[in-house]
């Protein structure tokens, strides 16, 4: 049984940074595997702050650069591609980093699978239902949702798309509702793990929020965002556009929605806003399981008990 060391917490909270202190004074032979439903996409590193070449190499980052933009891609496609990871990591100390809730949970306590799920049936069923937002907004999906499935409708973000759209996805695909299916959990990793939040005054978070959206500008994110739309054919569809920070640009660019200023100010706040619904997640799982909050400074004594962790 492999044994992972779960480090998360909101988008800017300083995780990777946390991860790399203790990998430099006291684990240095570990590696990381990176819990993030952008980073898998190859081309899409500013926007995803994804790390750096060199920091992929030096701390020996997986799950990073798997598919092209233009490859729609769910947690159970990233579930296959890390078990087979986790199972060719020997003897080395195994970081799980990041902030999709969704994706740490499917690891911690498995994922149900879609047996009776239509492929091709699902392809047309989500694009139809990302027709409707279009026309109606992601609102009247919700509704939608709640009607069908009140108990997966209180537990899913009323404004990630990809969330809303999936659970409606399956019902319609299946017949079944996806909160009866996710009760069916039945794949899960052979996995021994402890878990950490990194918690840091609100006020701080939202100011290293404004910062880095500020940064990724400076550094190209339009240009980015531009290169992808040219050389993938990429729209609103795609589960690589839907994240915050490229639907946006994608509006910008191919809609003329907004001038700059609007959509940098427009990206701060979406992202304030998810940091919001992050940290309301990681409270969820605080009630389900032992997580521990540390200051981005608790360098020694967590680093004292993941020894301990892996001693054992």
């Amino acid at each position: 049984m492999k044994k992972i060391v779960f480090i998360s917490g909101a988008t800017a909270s300083g995780k990777s940074d946390f991860t790399h202190k203790l990998i430099d004074k006291y684990f240095n032979n570990a590696a990381i595997l990176s819990i993030d439903s952008i980073q898998v996409y190859r081309y899409m590193d500013i926007g995803s702050a994804k790390p750096s070449k060199e920091e992929i190499n030096k701390y020996n980052y997986k799950m990073v650069n798997l598919i092209e933009p233009s490859v729609n891609f769910n947690v159970n496609d990233y579930l296959d591609i890390l078990k087979d990871t986790v199972d060719n990591i020997d003897n080395t100390p195994i970081f799980g980093v990041g902030g999709t809730g969704f994706y740490i949970d499917s690891i911690k306590y498995g994922l149900f699978e879609e047996e009776n799920e239509d492929k091709e049936k699902a392809v047309k069923i989500r694009k139809e239902l990302y027709e409707k937002i279009e026309k109606y907004g992601l609102e009247s999906l919700y509704l939608d949702l709640l009607n069908i499935d009140k108990e997966a409708a209180l537990t899913i973000d009323r404004f990630n798309s990809r969330r809303v759209v999936r659970a409606l996805e399956v019902y319609y695909n299946t017949g079944k509702k996806f909160s009866e299916l996710k009760k069916q959990r039945k794949r899960k990793l052979d996995i021994e793990y402890i878990s950490y939040i990194i918690d840091i005054e609100r006020e701080e978070l939202y100011n290293n929020i404004n910062k880095r959206v500020d940064n990724m500008f400076d550094k190209g994110l339009l240009d980015e965002v531009k290169y992808i739309i040219n050389n993938y054919n990429v729209d609103k569809t795609n589960t690589s556009i839907q994240a915050i920070g490229y639907k946006e640009c994608y509006d910008y660019i191919v809609n003329n929605a907004m001038s700059l200023d609007e959509l940098k100010e427009l990206i701060k706040k979406n992202t304030r806003n998810f940091a919001k619904r992050q940290l309301t997640w990681f409270r969820k799982d605080e009630k389900l399981e032992n997580i521990k909050r540390i200051k981005p400074t608790d360098i020694e004594n967590t680093a004292k008990e993941i020894m301990d962790f892996y001693k054992q």
